[in-house]
């Protein structure tokens, strides 16, 4: 029986993450997923500034950046247009296949020892260890577990049982989101998407809550729709026709029309992928005896954007810097293994919080806002670094609000008065 210091369960972006830093450490890591690398992931790919902290992602760029996002549009549901140019990048795009691979591979450069193609079957937590059972019958000892297994993982699954809290997420707090990748070529992309390489979003699109988005990449473009599983559960209540790989196409019809997407290309029932993303604001507790979990296995998720990739790396370096610690001491109790769950929730607990305010108020007021961000540039910027978390919610919310007021007394209330309403600026990609 293999023993390992910490066993991985999941080798997407979280658990890749923390076995590399781990491993950096001098752990003897075991990192196990089900799937073989390199692998597809359902996601928009795209990645916010706060990604530059890691450095072993900004000095390797070339191994994965598809292109930097320097203009971001935004529509709101009557298609009143937001546009934002910024000097400096403000958002990253990837590609999942290619990211994923590349964050294994820096982990196993690093001496972590990668078990690809089985899954986990089960895992006891022992006073003295962790005994985890694979799928092929092989058991390995560690004396810690790491659940990075995504939204229904069995380690956060293990902790909501021991903590009396809900088995699963609530409906309200798991959004569904759809998503293809197409080659259009780079001459389109050029003509089309400009050397600023435009990321776009359609805020309620056919005012439904949630987005629709055109993710530019290198060559390829990245479009996707994201809506709360409830509001998909009741619309088929109500409509058992209504289909959301349809809600998708139509949007791609929407793109066709404004110019956003070739007209020639025909995209297929076939060509879609789905996954269900945690918005619930990160578990209440997230750590037990022995255990922990890190990226969407906690719910560290933006609840605005939908963006986890950020929250995925920064949490797996988070639990290996705390377990550094807990290792020298020799005390993995639930008591101990606080440590993880403070330094996450001290850093970014608020931002999630904040980020499921922001969401609230774009859903009951999304015309209005956009409205407010296209006619003052102050408001622009605050807003879409506040999209993309490329500033801290919980440090800009008192700013965000005051602009929110601002906009409505200035733009609704004041040009009602007296007769003279400002236009918004239209945007084209010609």
């Amino acid at each position: 029986m293999s023993h390992y210091d910490v066993l991985v369960e999941g080798a997407g972006p979280a658990g890749a993450t923390a076995a590399y830093y781990l491993a950096k450490q001098g752990k003897k890591v075991a990192l196990v997923d089900r799937a073989n690398f390199p692998r597809e992931k359902a996601c928009g790919g795209g990645l916010c500034v706060h990604i530059e902290e890691f450095d072993h992602i900004i000095s390797n760029w070339d191994d994965f950046l598809e292109s930097r996002c320097l203009r971001g549009i935004v529509y709101g549901p009557d298609f009143t247009p937001v546009d934002y140019v910024s000097e400096k990048p403000f958002f990253y795009n990837i590609r999942r296949l290619k990211f994923d691979n590349t964050l294994v591979e820096y982990a196993v450069a690093e001496g972590a020892t990668l078990i690809e193609g089985i899954a986990v079957k089960s895992f006891e937590v022992n006073s003295d260890n962790v005994v985890t059972k694979l799928r092929n019958g092989e058991e390995i000892t560690s004396d810690v577990i790491i659940g990075a297994g995504g939204s229904f993982d069995m380690v956060s699954r293990r902790i909501r049982d021991i903590e009396n809290m809900p088995m699963k997420w609530r409906d309200e707090d798991i959004a569904t989101a759809l998503y293809f990748e197409v080659e259009v070529g780079r001459e389109y992309m050029d003509r089309v998407y400009g050397k600023e390489r435009v990321s776009m979003a359609h805020i309620k699109y056919q005012n439904l809550d949630g987005y629709g988005w055109s993710f530019s990449k290198d060559t390829v473009l990245n479009v996707g729709i994201g809506c709360p599983r409830s509001i998909i559960k009741k619309l088929k209540k109500d409509n058992p026709k209504w289909d959301e790989r349809q809600y998708l196409l139509d949007y791609v019809d929407t793109l066709k029309e404004q110019g956003w997407f070739p007209k020639d290309i025909e995209v297929t029932r076939k060509m879609i992928a789905g996954s269900n993303i945690p918005v619930g604001m990160g578990m209440k507790c997230t750590v037990g005896d022995r255990m922990l979990v890190i990226g969407d296995a906690g719910g560290f998720v933006s609840p605005l954007s939908g963006e986890g990739l950020y929250y995925a790396l920064d949490s797996g370096r988070i639990a290996a810097e705390s377990l550094d610690v807990l290792f020298k001491e020799g005390n993995f109790e639930k008591q101990s293994m606080m440590l993880y769950h403070n330094a996450w929730s001290d850093k970014w607990g608020d931002d999630l919080e904040w980020l499921k305010v922001g969401w609230n108020l774009l859903m009951v007021m999304p015309n209005s806002l956009i409205k407010y961000a296209a006619l003052d540039e102050e408001t622009k910027e605050f807003f879409t670094h506040m999209f993309v978390g490329s500033m801290p919610a919980s440090k800009i919310k008192n700013k965000v609000l005051a602009l929110i007021a601002k906009g409505a007394l200035k733009h609704d209330f004041l040009s009602h008065v007296m007769g003279k309403h400002e236009k918004v600026p239209p945007v084209s990609n010609k």
